[in-house]
């Protein structure tokens, strides 16, 4: 799994050269704001949110939810997302596919019969370090999917995105081998090791 797509391109030259919090207007209240907007609070919590479903602030300030990566708070019609600071660490969940996305997104996710993508954030106890200067990171632990109450088909591809449902897609990749995965069938998972990231 190797390719990224062009939305984490730009995302990633839109953050690397970006010069500190002050490039980061503060939120600011009954203020309508674009999914992909970003703000940091008025009293600084160590997280930036980013706007991930468009519409209009409060007239306050919300209570930021700042526990997890990925935590989202409400704000009268807006919807935020936490992110990090800096290259934006942004919740991870790992999705599958019976047709293969591409650069600008599209496939086909599984759905129905219980299935669900998987939160697996960006941290070091979930991706192993890479080594001998290849480029390479793989997951340090099993990425278990739900057991299929359903058939869901022929899994061919496999895809990072922001969130559970709908988000920005980040990076995709086909499988080495297909699988097919039918009801009454154990829970999919990539085995610790399994899913493969080159940073090249």
């Amino acid at each position: 799994m190797s390719q990224l797509t062009d939305y984490f391109e730009n995302q990633m030259i839109t953050h690397l050269f970006r010069t500190g919090l002050l490039t980061v207007n503060a939120w600011a209240a009954s203020t309508a704001y674009a999914v992909g907007d970003i703000v940091r609070p008025t009293t600084w919590n160590n997280r930036l949110f980013q706007c991930v479903a468009a519409g209009t602030s409060g007239s306050t300030e919300p209570t930021w939810n700042t526990a997890n990566l990925g935590d989202e708070t409400a704000d009268n019609t807006v919807t935020w997302q936490a992110i990090a600071v800096g290259v934006p660490k942004r919740p991870l969940y790992v999705a599958l596919y019976t047709a293969a996305p591409g650069e600008t997104g599209g496939g086909t996710e599984v759905s129905g019969g219980s299935y669900a993508r998987v939160l697996y954030n960006p941290s070091d106890t979930n991706w192993n370090a890479a080594s001998a200067g290849n480029g390479l990171t793989d997951n340090a632990n099993d990425i278990v999917f739900p057991a299929p109450t359903a058939n869901w088909g022929s899994i061919v591809a496999t895809a990072i995105l922001t969130r559970s449902t709908g988000g920005d897609m980040l990076l995709y990749g086909n499988l080495g081998t297909a699988k097919t995965v039918n009801n009454g069938d154990p829970a999919p998972k990539f085995a610790a090791g399994a899913l493969d990231i080159t940073w090249a």
